[in-house]
């Protein structure tokens, strides 16, 4: 009975990451924040949600996390790209 309970929890804990917009605050870029399990995964799923928002973005920042990714992988994204939208 705890199994099913215990395979539940991890798929929906699987692939945590931040992924969120940022509108533009006090006139500067709205930001397009999404993570990933590698750089180039990173940088592809920013174009991807990018897409889907109907705006380009240029690639502001990559962040990596591999002290934690290493523990809790697939758990754990531990790449965030911040891309600014570019009007």
């Amino acid at each position: 009975m705890a199994i099913p309970l215990v395979l539940t929890l991890v798929f929906i804990v699987v692939g945590c990451g931040p992924h969120y917009v940022i509108p533009d605050n006090a006139g500067g870029p709205q930001k397009i924040v999404v993570s990933a399990y590698t750089n180039d995964g990173c940088i592809e799923a920013l174009q991807e949600e990018a897409a889907l928002q109907r705006v380009k973005v240029r690639l502001a920042d990559v962040k990596s996390d591999l002290g934690w990714g290493i523990f809790f992988w697939p758990l754990y994204k531990s790449y965030t790209c911040t891309g600014e939208v570019v009007k």
